[in-house]
């Protein structure tokens, strides 16, 4: 298999619209599935999410992906080319009240991932680094799990409310990220954006000014204010909703692939769901 890494940006990441003439049926589904059924929106952090998580559907396909930290299983459908296995914290399903749920594994993701050494091929982990207490030891494990040529993809948020109280634990800079891949053995790292700068610190301007003049009994005053300034901030957004530069520094969140050194050689298709995760799981 040609396994260069591929990072998802350059200098500047074009982010286009969805959907468009150059993608397939399945791809126009995804897109509506994602923006409308899950409620991403069309937004430019929505757009770049979902070609983020289309690049790991392209990658898996034809091998094993572990959803890390599954929740809701909410992007399943996105590998329905691949071997889905899922995973989830037994204090995340008793907080989030997901006893009805059935997982391949449950175990916490910053002590143990019950598979093999060199198992699998991918890894997607989605809003969850921030609720993990250890996220070095989550990447230690998934380094050791992931095959030679194998990918983690990450997405965590940055500038974003505290949520999931009280299991809400950090916001890493891309710097901070980068140092856990590294550590972990990763050396080839891609770290985009996934905002522009303006979307990402304008994106709780009005809950922050509600709750400042709720709280201080000035609800006309906001309400006065607040539809002009989301017009602006609407206008704002509309107008800078092309690319992201990925020197952006204030952005919603972070979108990371880390690849493990080595080529990737992916398995016999022919074998079932329950004979493959008998045979990986440790």
């Amino acid at each position: 298999m040609n396994n260069n890494f591929n990072p998802l940006c350059s200098d500047s990441r074009y982010v286009p619209s969805f959907p468009n003439l150059e993608m397939s049926l399945e791809a126009k589904e995804l897109w509506n599935y994602f923006s409308t059924t899950l409620e991403w929106g069309e937004s430019i952090h929505s757009r770049a999410t979902f070609d983020f998580l289309i690049n790991a559907k392209e990658f898996a396909k034809g091998d094993v992906i572990l959803d890390a930290g599954a929740g809701h299983q909410r992007y399943k459908p996105f590998f329905n080319t691949s071997v889905y296995l899922s995973q989830e914290h037994p204090a995340g399903i008793i907080f989030k009240e997901m006893q009805g749920i059935l997982y391949d594994l449950i175990s916490p993701l910053d002590e143990k991932i019950p598979l093999k050494d060199n198992s699998i091929s991918t890894i997607i982990n989605t809003s969850v680094i921030e609720h993990i207490k250890n996220p070095q030891k989550f990447f230690l494990e998934a380094h050791r799990v992931l095959k030679k040529g194998g990918r983690i993809y990450i997405h965590v948020p940055f500038t974003y409310l505290e949520h999931e109280v009280p299991f809400d634990f950090q916001r890493p800079t891309r710097y901070g990220l980068e140092n856990w891949m590294k550590s972990s053995g990763f050396s080839k790292i891609s770290i985009l954006p996934s905002s522009t700068n303006f979307y990402g610190s304008s994106s709780f301007i009005l809950q922050s000014m509600q709750k400042d003049l709720l709280e201080r009994g000035f609800a006309s005053r906001f309400n006065d204010i607040a539809p002009v300034l989301k017009y602006f901030i609407d206008l704002i957004n509309s107008s800078t909703d092309d690319f992201i530069n990925t020197a952006s520094d204030i952005p919603i969140g972070w979108l990371a692939i880390a690849e493990k050194d080595g080529e990737l050689i992916k398995p016999d298709q022919s074998i079932f769901k329950e004979a493959i995760l008998k045979e990986i799981s440790s």
